[in-house]
């Protein structure tokens, strides 16, 4: 019997055309939506388990703000303006995996392989564990370190191997254990979510953001606290950030699985060996930025105004030889493919993971798809960071014309 419903028309991978009935699709679209609903929900009874549970053991937690998702990332964001100064968050000493008391903390090195070990027993202990509801709470973030050799070479170069296995080499040959599943799990943890004082529970849901940091860790006598920090608090609707430091691209993505939204440290060397800065903001780019410049960025809160000016003044301070070698120096990076064949690369993989049921193979599906956005990442900031350059000399060159 034929159906009266206009049909919904999708490319097939060979180019083909075929067509679907509207019911279909809207059961299709009604699909995904519930089940990202579902996740959401999900995510909403585990942070309320884990802020119950905090309290419950002496803890405190903030009812002004909560667990949100946006674009398929997850944070906090404030439900209603919060003053500065307010405490976020009081997690007492005994619930902090890794440190003690204010005179005990963790310390480098061995402290480190006592934390990556402490939480691997409470994990293999599963619900009778302390920190359960905690560590049950955290888990499937994917980093370079767990990348077959086959999918780090999509890199391109970008993360050496050696590099991006950095940390399971330190835990090799510092830590006395074995790194079997629950190890690495806990290892990968630690790398992604501790603190300077270790692992501190519901701390580690706040998102990085050097540009828009508005709360920041304190300890104290009786444990440790996150506060509001910058002028005017914060904002009902805002999401709220912390730093986990000025740190390169490749380190950001290497420890932690992304490239932040802005200021981006980005870095490279030229095959002579020559190293090279810059740090990328909305459409101005400071090449070689100076200390004094990097802890600007890093100790203070500012407008993104005012970083932009922070920015464009430094570059525009610079030398036109010191423009013309960094944009030579960029010029001569060369890579397989370009950004635009690497887009094209990623479509395909995206619609590829989307019809493979979970297992390695589609793990490494979105290893890949995380590798290839990191190249694609690194390509388009160079090529801003030398048309900025570009400009400075353009408008240079025009300046000097007129003079004459």
């Amino acid at each position: 019997m034929m159906s009266n419903q206009s049909p919904a028309v999708r490319t097939t991978k060979n180019g083909a055309f075929v067509s679907l009935p509207i019911s279909i699709c809207c059961w299709l679209l009604l699909l995904i939506s519930c089940s990202a609903n579902a996740s959401q929900r999900d995510a909403d009874a585990g942070y309320a388990r884990l802020r119950s549970w905090m309290r419950e053991n002496g803890g405190r937690v903030n009812d002004r703000f909560g667990i949100t998702e946006k674009d398929g990332v997850r944070g906090i964001q404030a439900f209603t303006d919060i003053e500065e100064g307010s405490e976020l968050l009081f997690c007492p000493w005994h619930l902090v995996i890794g440190s003690s008391s204010l005179q005990d903390q963790m310390k480098p090195g061995d402290g480190m392989c006592s934390v990556v070990d402490e939480m691997a027993k409470e994990i293999r202990l599963g619900v009778d564990s302390l920190w359960y509801p905690y560590l049950d709470h955290i888990g499937g973030q994917r980093l370079p370190a767990d990348f077959i050799s086959e999918v780090l070479l999509e890199l391109q170069g970008l993360l050496t191997t050696q590099d991006a296995t950095r940390h399971l080499r330190w835990f090799d040959q510092r830590c006395d254990g074995e790194l079997d599943g629950t190890a690495k799990q806990s290892l990968v943890a630690f790398i992604s979510r501790a603190s300077e004082v270790g692992m501190i529970p519901i701390y580690d849901l706040f998102n990085h953001h050097n540009g828009r940091r508005n709360a920041k860790l304190t300890v104290t006598e009786e444990g440790v606290q996150l506060l509001v920090v910058g002028d005017g608090g914060i904002s009902s609707g805002d999401e709220i950030y912390l730093s986990y430091g000025l740190k390169t691209a490749s380190t950001m993505y290497r420890d932690y699985g992304f490239v932040e939204e802005w200021p981006i440290a980005w870095n490279f060397q030229t095959a002579e060996g020559n190293n090279f800065a810059f740090l990328e903001f909305p459409d101005v780019v400071a090449i070689n930025p100076s200390a004094d410049l990097l802890r600007a960025v890093w100790q203070s809160n500012k407008s993104l105004e005012e970083y932009l000016s922070l920015a464009t003044t430094h570059t525009e301070s610079l030398s036109s030889a010191d423009l013309e070698t960094f944009v030579t120096a960029v010029e001569n990076e060369h890579f397989p493919t370009t950004f635009e064949g690497d887009e094209v690369t990623l479509a395909l993989l995206i619609e590829q993971e989307g019809e493979t049921i979970a297992n390695d193979s589609s793990d490494n599906i979105s290893d890949r798809i995380s590798a290839i956005r990191y190249r694609i990442a690194h390509k388009k900031a160079l090529a801003s960071a030398k048309l900025y350059c570009n400009r400075i000399l353009t408008k240079r060159m025009t300046m000097g014309s007129q003079e004459l």
